[in-house]
């Protein structure tokens, strides 16, 4: 007795298993990392020293450069304040205050540079409806 094998479009091979397997990394390796996955591995800042209030308080009423995944505006620096249950005037724990001059962007990590200023991240959190004002918290307790 001979069996017969009846195949049907839906029917998967190795073949079609590996084929599809080789057009997926292609089109992997042809379209780069996703771009939340390319704003991970963006280099962030860590040297504590570029997280002091002395530092931060001479730069007042200075504009910064502000840039990151697709952002790219200018910043001044309007305030350097104490943060509530720290000590008032704490070189390690402050708060940092921008004002943009047209709408920014929802909050995240962003790099801050200007000149004879070493580029410095900060978490930047919008205050206001318009996103012009924006808050960093410094609290290296």
């Amino acid at each position: 007795m001979t069996s017969t094998v009846i195949r049907t479009e839906n029917d998967l091979t190795r073949r079609t298993v590996l084929g599809a397997g080789a057009t997926a990394l292609a089109a992997a390796v042809v379209a780069g990392p996703a771009p939340a996955e390319a704003a991970a591995t963006r280099a962030t800042t860590r040297a504590v020293s570029l997280y002091r209030r002395k530092r931060w308080a001479k730069q007042r009423r200075r504009s910064f450069l502000v840039t990151g995944p697709g952002v790219k505006l200018r910043m001044t620096l309007t305030a350097v304040r104490n943060i509530p249950h720290t000590t008032a005037g704490s070189q390690r724990s402050f708060e940092l205050v921008f004002r943009a001059s047209r709408r920014g962007p929802e909050s995240g990590t962003f790099d801050l540079k200007r000149s004879r200023f070493a580029r410095t991240s900060l978490f930047l959190v919008p205050t206001d409806e318009t996103r012009r004002t924006y808050r960093a918290t410094v609290n290296n307790r």
